[in-house]
């Protein structure tokens, strides 16, 4: 078919394809192993935190938490915890 749908005639060149290049092979080369530069720290451990190594007990929080006012936020509804430095900002 030379010719489109409307009448007008094509160019010859609409018939030949052009020849695709085959790209040549190259096998891959897979890269050495990844090693890590700096030696392998372990993950800290889960069963102690915090600077005593474990858990507070209810007395030790107790008196933790009588150095501190809670009082609400000035103008807002939530609660905010007051240090003793602070005491006298409250409501401000």
């Amino acid at each position: 078919m030379r010719h489109t749908s409307n009448g007008r005639k094509k160019k010859t060149n609409y018939w030949t394809t052009p020849k695709k290049k085959v790209p040549e092979f190259k096998p891959y080369v897979a890269p050495d192993t990844f090693r890590r530069a700096t030696p392998d720290y372990p993950s800290a451990d889960s069963i102690s935190y915090g600077s005593t190594g474990g858990t507070l007990t209810s007395q030790e929080k107790r008196d933790i938490s009588s150095n501190y006012t809670i009082a609400p936020a000035y103008n807002k509804g939530a609660y905010q915890v007051i240090g003793p430095k602070n005491i006298k900002d409250i409501g401000k």
